[in-house]
């Protein structure tokens, strides 16, 4: 019986008791105080995540830019390498294509002077 009855009385005796208020050791205003300077940290916290995203977005671009620009380097390396055989096989080109003995400017040249002596000579030959 005596059981029954502490099983009975147990729970009104543990939850009828009331609470005594904490004491802290800090007053309102400090508390106040407390509360705000969380607050604006709260605040700071945001923004520095924010620009912490923008500038992880930033490094994305700009590594994604140097990616291109390191493509674009090699593409000239190519084209100037392939510039550069270009005037290689024109180098060579000339080395076997020699003009022909018609193609001298000296023979032209001096067919042209006797050429117009002679029709000179001839046409004073004619007059006379």
């Amino acid at each position: 019986m005596k059981r029954l009855l502490i099983i009975l009385l147990f729970p009104l005796i543990s939850f009828s008791q009331k609470e005594t208020p904490t004491d802290t050791c800090f007053t309102e205003q400090q508390i106040l105080d407390i509360s705000f300077t969380l607050d604006s940290l709260y605040e700071l916290d945001d923004i520095n995540k924010e620009i912490i995203q923008e500038q992880e977005y930033l490094i994305k671009d700009l590594k994604h830019l140097t990616a291109l620009d390191s493509a674009e380097i090699y593409h000239y390396k190519r084209q100037v390498d392939a510039l550069n055989k270009n005037i290689d096989l024109y180098i060579q080109r000339e080395k076997y294509i020699k003009p022909k003995w018609y193609d001298n400017k000296a023979i032209w040249f001096s067919g042209g002077i006797l050429s117009t002596i002679l029709t000179a000579k001839l046409i004073v030959e004619v007059v006379k």
